[in-house]
């Protein structure tokens, strides 16, 4: 689940030596938004490992089709 724009620009505007401190899940997702293009990353790796599953799941389908 990625952040909003909202959400991304209000971590990527805060500053460490703020008040207000982060929660572990905020802290991490401060770090992710260092990485370059990280979410579109992530839904790639996704993609990638359940591409077999999807292909069995295909295939299933074109020989009930066939039959």
């Amino acid at each position: 689940m990625a952040p909003s724009e909202e959400e991304e620009k209000k971590l990527i505007s805060y500053s460490d030596d703020s008040v207000i401190k982060l929660a572990p899940s905020e802290r991490f997702l401060k770090e992710l938004l260092n990485v370059p293009f990280v979410f579109k990353r992530v839904d790639a790796l996704l993609s990638v490992a359940s591409f077999d599953s999807k292909v069995k799941h295909l295939k299933r389908s074109f020989s009930v089709i066939q039959v």
